[in-house]
């Protein structure tokens, strides 16, 4: 004996392992003999119970989803965005519908369906009256989706525009199979409509059957049946014969044995429904045959696995050691508790060194798109990295191209809240991610600018995908053109990693081709663009002589002209914004130089962000020149004077080197301008203004003080002594110093 099992301690491993073996081994084999002895006795009365458990079950499960189905669309139906839509729908109709309600609503749908334990296809709000609905994805007209996305011809458009009739809050249909969309194909689908009296609209939801009755069937081999409160069917299970008559149920027997079959119902409380499962009585006798078969084979595999067991672990007791010391290398560690000391020190450490090795792990892959991301920027930004730390960031390689999605908002910045800015870019970003990353898995999307989101494709051609993929963003986006327009550019196809700066540079030159229209545009090829001229120098000149001179009727002629020649020169979206903001800019400077306190009208700026076409920056522009000039000519009639200004200038500056051109350029008008606007109101140009006043100031230094002639003609604003002595006697008919001379002779 001792040389079997040489010093054996109650203790050690190998003792408590064998002794565990041994009472499992009797255990199983106690509770083989025990359910051997049981189900001969009672086999047939436990497979009734177990099918009536069953039964249950199944009823518990369903009306449990019942009463989620009901809370849920009752959420929905008294949702304040449905009731929102309605009443916009009813006032402007269905171009007055504000699409971000019907975005997010769209996106609390897809919550709902997204659940898998409610195997919910779809669910829809139905606006009878406008003859539309709200899904998952969005609007779509009824005809479009009874008779396209989800068709069956019992359940057809004319059957959902007749509200329920059922009193209750939930009226559950009969299942029918319905073509799910030409993708999706024939689905079994039960579906339940919201009855609230006097309400335009219901909710319409979609239960995929067939998912349901997989997660919650009962016996293999039954027959399940749903029926309604008036018996009808509303689901059979695959195999169940649609002729087959169910006998009478009282309402209170658990089962019916009727036919040498045996008939299971259960009425459900919140719903109603009566469930019933068929099992033939054959079947039972061979579940019988087949339990007892089981249970011996049970027992002998319990007592041979075992003993096989037992023999296997004492013999090699030194395996679980080795297992423990291997797991130290793996990733997850499961941690043991038990009286066995070598054990419960190992496991813990294998425990502590295996959450250190996830968290290291979640944090790597929480932190690895951000670095992806913060990879591609350096690279397309030329930034400089750590060349050892650029090693750990990914970037692919190979033959790639650039999209850049540039977004332009069609409000002004700070006009809609930043929360909501951020939501709608970081939505566009997630759409642009999922349709690009379904046919392109090895694809990158991220956001670059502010209003500019780059995606890295690897391909080798331009390929239909791509293609289909763009424009179904297109379609996405062109629902929302109203809020927001994108222009779509795609880069030529690069082989190399080391030409992300190119790409970029490609594809942003490309964005610039962007046409002045209202839709997404794709562009694909390099055109030629050419510069531009709105106006004219003599336009540009003309326009705002009129403007300062508050002629509203000319400068939007002006305007009209200058727009006209920008689209038939073919001026891009860039162009014709440049343009507009130069031209807005310019009339306010005007305004402000001429020291005319305006207040501009509050929607004048929100119409030249909204501006796209040129007929759009026509109407913004000539409502700015037209309030510019409006302000301007109510200003000289409140006596404003030009001809003061320039006299006031020359009292106080004559001394100064001051030119017509210097005063022309602060009243921001043309020199040619403003001398005929002069010579017209005092019968004198401005030279013959100026050199009088100095002549004038010249004569009281002359004959008040001994200063020098140069002095004089220094402190008057002549810089050459000479010039000032020429047209002294121009003016005055003899020179600086005969003048003070005669003053003297006549002082004597």
């Amino acid at each position: 004996m001792n040389v079997l099992f040489p010093t054996i301690r109650f203790n050690s491993l190998f003792f408590k392992m064998l002794t565990y073996f041994l009472i499992v081994i009797i255990l199983l084999s106690s509770y083989n003999v025990w359910s051997f002895t049981f189900y001969t006795r009672n086999v047939s009365t436990e497979i009734v119970n177990y099918n009536r458990t069953l039964i249950r079950n199944t009823v518990e499960s369903f009306e449990t989803q019942f009463k989620n189905w009901k809370g849920r669309l009752l959420n929905l139906q008294h949702h304040e965005y449905v009731r929102n839509i309605q009443r916009q729908a009813d006032e402007k109709g269905k171009q007055g519908i504000d699409y971000l309600q019907v975005q997010s609503l769209a996106s609390t749908i897809r919550e709902l369906v997204n659940q898998p334990y409610y195997h919910l296809v779809n669910v829809m709000i139905y606006y009878r009256n406008h003859s539309f609905l709200v899904e998952k994805d969005g609007i779509v007209n009824d005809d479009r989706m009874f008779g396209h996305y989800y068709v069956n011809r019992d359940y057809s458009l004319e059957y959902w525009k007749h509200p329920g009739n059922d009193p209750q809050f939930l009226q559950t249909v009969p299942s029918r199979v319905f073509m799910v969309r030409p993708d999706l194909g024939n689905m079994l689908l039960l579906p339940i409509r919201t009855n609230v009296a006097g309400s335009p609209y219901e909710v319409i939801a979609f239960v995929d059957m067939k998912k349901w009755y997989e997660s919650y069937k009962g016996k293999p081999g039954s027959q399940f049946f749903l029926l309604d409160a008036d018996g009808r069917r509303l689901f059979q299970s695959d195999g169940a014969d649609p002729d087959l008559k169910l006998p009478e149920w009282d309402g209170a027997a658990e089962w019916v044995l009727h036919d040498e079959t045996y008939y299971f119902y259960e009425r459900g409380v919140e719903s109603g429904f009566t469930y019933v499962t068929v099992i033939k009585h054959d079947d039972l006798n061979r579940n019988i045959n087949r339990m007892n078969w089981i249970a011996v084979a049970l027992f002998a595999a319990t007592v041979l696995i075992g003993i096989s067991t037992s023999l296997f672990f004492s013999r090699t007791i030194n395996q679980p050691l080795k297992n423990i010391v291997t797991g130290l290398t793996e990733s997850d560690a499961v941690r043991y508790k038990g009286n066995i000391a070598e054990f419960n020190a190992i496991s813990d450490h294998l425990q502590q060194l295996g959450q250190e090795r996830k968290q290291i792990k979640e944090w790597m892959d929480s932190v690895k798109p951000m670095l992806t991301s913060y990879h591609y920027m350096a690279r397309f930004k030329k930034l400089k990295i750590d060349a050892q730390d650029a090693q750990q960031l990914y970037a692919g390689d190979g033959a790639f191209m650039i999209l850049v999605h540039q977004i332009r908002y069609r409000h002004l910045e700070g006009q809609l809240p930043s929360d909501l800015t951020s939501r709608i870019l970081g939505q566009i970003q997630e759409i642009i991610r999922r349709t690009i990353g379904s046919e392109f898995p090895l694809s990158h999307t991220f956001q670059m600018e502010t209003h500019q989101i780059l995606s890295i494709v690897y391909t080798s051609e331009k390929s239909n995908q791509l293609k289909q993929s763009l424009a179904k963003l297109k379609q996405i986006y062109d629902h929302d053109s109203d809020y927001y327009l994108v222009t779509i550019s795609v880069s030529s196809l690069f082989q190399q990693s080391a030409d992300f700066d190119q790409a970029y540079a490609e594809a942003l030159s490309l964005v610039r081709q962007a046409r002045p229209v209202e839709e997404t545009q794709i562009i694909w090829e390099k055109e030629q663009v050419t510069e531009v001229v709105g106006f004219t120098t003599e336009q540009e000149q003309e326009f705002y002589v009129n403007l300062q001179a508050g002629n509203e009727n000319e400068c939007r002629q002006l305007i009209q002209r200058a727009i006209e020649e920008l689209t038939r020169q073919g001026a891009t979206t860039e162009q014709l914004e440049r343009f507009a903001d130069y031209t807005v800019s310019r009339i306010r400077r005007t305004v402000k130089l001429l020291k005319i306190t305006h207040e501009w009208s509050a929607e004048l700026d929100p119409l030249l962000a909204h501006s796209v076409t040129p007929d759009q920056y026509r109407e913004a522009l000539q409502q700015f020149a037209a309030e510019a000039a409006g302000a301007i000519q109510l200003k000289r009639e409140e006596n404003y004077d030009i001809i003061q200004y320039v006299i006031r200038f020359i009292d106080t500056h004559y001394a100064e080197d001051i030119s017509l051109d210097m005063l022309a350029h602060k009243l921001n008008m043309s020199p040619a301008y403003l001398s005929g606007y002069i010579k017209e109101k005092t019968g004198r140009n401005f030279s013959d203004q100026l050199n009088s006043l100095r002549i004038a100031k010249a004569k009281e230094l002359l004959s008040g003080t001994n200063l020098p002639i140069q002095e004089v003609g220094n402190r008057i604003g002549y810089r050459n002594v000479t010039s000032f002595i020429r047209m002294y006697k121009k003016e005055t008919g003899q020179t600086p110093g005969d003048y003070r001379k005669t003053l003297l002779r006549n002082s004597e």
